[in-house]
This record gives C-alpha cells, sequence and structure tokens, in this order.
C-alpha cells in the first residue's frame, strides 16, 4: 500500500545559518511517517532508536529500508526522503541536524552511515548546552566534513539482538515455571562472556542483565498474584524464593 506522509518543513529553520539542532529525549519516542523540505542527520546519544525511510517519497512501504540505530551510527537523509522513527529502548535521547541541501553535496552516502569516533566526539560537543553560536558553525562544518568519508550501516540481518535473546530465555523459564537461570547461565547458553551481555543489554536496554532479570521476576510476581490470585507466599514458593520476604523487598526495590 502507498505510504502517507506528512510535510514537516524545517526550511525556515535552517534558511538563515544552514543548519538547525534539535534535541529529543520523549520516552517512547515515535514519529510516523514524514518528510523534511532540507536534508536531516539523525542519531541517538544514548538508547535505540528503529528508522525507516524510502528511496522516494510515495514508494510502497514494503520497500523501505529499516535499520536499528544505537550509538555510533546514524541516518543522513536528503530533503523529501519519507522516514519514520520509534524508540526501542525505555529511554532515549537523539538529536537531529536539519542541513540545507548544498552542505551535503560531497557527501558519498545517504542512509544508515557508521560514524566513527571523531564523528562521534564532534556530535557530543555539538548538542552541549555551553558551546558558543560561532564554534557550533565551525563544528558543524567539521561533522559535515567527517561525514563525507563516512561508511554505509547494513540494514540489519533480522533476527533478535543479543540482548533480545537473553530476554526471550528468562521468559521462556517464566512460561515453564522453571526457576529463572542466573545472568551466568543465560550468557553460557548463548555462548557469550557476561561482559558481551553486559555491553549488548546496557546499550539496548539502559539497563545491567540483573536489573532486566529482577524487573522480569518481579513483573511475573505480581502477574500471579494479580491475575492468578496467588498469595504473596504462594507467589514465593512458585518463582523459588526461600522466603516470601525476598520477594517482598524485590518488589520494593523494583517497584511499580
Amino acid at each position: 500500500m502507498p505510504v502517507a506522509t506528512s510535510l514537516s518543513s524545517k526550511l525556515g529553520l535552517v534558511e538563515q545559518e544552514g543548519f538547525a539542532l534539535r534535541q529529543n529525549r520523549q520516552a517512547g519516542y515515535q514519529f510516523k511517517w514524514h518528510t523534511h523540505d532540507c536534508a536531516m542527520l539523525l542519531w541517538p546519544q544514548f538508547g535505540g532508536l528503529s528508522t525507516s525511510w524510502l528511496d522516494q517519497t510515495g514508494e510502497q512501504l514494503s520497500e523501505a529500508h529499516t535499520v536499528k540505530l544505537v550509538r555510533n551510527a546514524a541516518i543522513l537523509l536528503p530533503p523529501n526522503t519519507a522516514h519514520r522513527t520509534t524508540s526501542v529502548t525505555g529511554r532515549q535521547h537523539h538529536a537531529e541536524l536539519y542541513l540545507a541541501p548544498e552542505l551535503l553535496r560531497n557527501c558519498r552516502h545517504s542512509g544508515a552511515v557508521l560514524l566513527d569516533g571523531a564523528a562521534v566526539a564532534m556530535l557530543d560537543a555539538l548538542v552541549a548546552p555551553s558551546l558558543s553560536r560561532k564554534s557550533t558553525t565551525f563544528l558543524v562544518s567539521a561533522i559535515i566534513t567527517q561525514l563525507a568519508s563516512a561508511r554505509p550501516l547494513a540494514p540489519a540481518a533480522g533476527g533478535p539482538s543479543l540482548a533480545q535473546k537473553m530476554v526471550r530465555c528468562f521468559a521462556k523459564a517464566l512460561q515453564l515455571e522453571v526457576l529463572l537461570p542466573s545472568v551466568n547461565a543465560v550468557a553460557s547458553e548463548l555462548g557469550v562472556s557476561i561482559r558481551q551481555l553486559q555491553r549488548a543489554c546496557k546499550q539496548e536496554m539502559l539497563e545491567s542483565p540483573v536489573t532486566v532479570r529482577r524487573r522480569l521476576l518481579a513483573s511475573q510476581a505480581r502477574r500471579l498474584m494479580t491475575e492468578e490470585g496467588l498469595s504473596l507466599a504462594d507467589a514465593s514458593e512458585r518463582l523459588g524464593f526461600s522466603t516470601s520476604g525476598h520477594l517482598t523487598r524485590l518488589l520494593h526495590d523494583v517497584g511499580s
């Protein structure tokens, strides 16, 4: 089916200086299909975003490109490119740099691009609140120069990420009503080190594997008590706690 897009005009913002910077920290961020009348660079500061874009406005939705953006990745789109972005983590912070089209004439790639260390450092500096206007202008020029040699980021191959595989291991145990495996056991089952699992989980979910495990366990305990009517003691026994006091502390620590 055709993609219905709306125009989010930014040309007035870039008319004077050639660029405009915007930031967003909205939890559960979601922006449906839309276009801009200028070029755009979008990148996450932390958290993860799922972004889709079309080569031309009006193409079929099935032909959209989709990538997951985390730190060190961005999308660079020419004017009038239909795109949409949603957060895939509970919290996120991303920035959008709107650019006059002529500023990107030397950039070889558009779409998803990898950011090297220099580009990441400059983009971090760009969003600093104390940066002067003059410094901002020089920094934007340097960022564009750096982007000219950026490498394209291949679309995700599909399949769950390492963090998602970890969550699935926990969810499977809860579904089978067996003891929730430890983080060490999950890392071993997935064939990765604890540090690899910690890095992947922190990058995608902004939390440690231990915290994710505790949240899932607390959520299951609440479900057992509210939906199945189990008492605190019975839920504690079902989930493998030695005493109901341990579950009480978990529920208090995790919160709602």
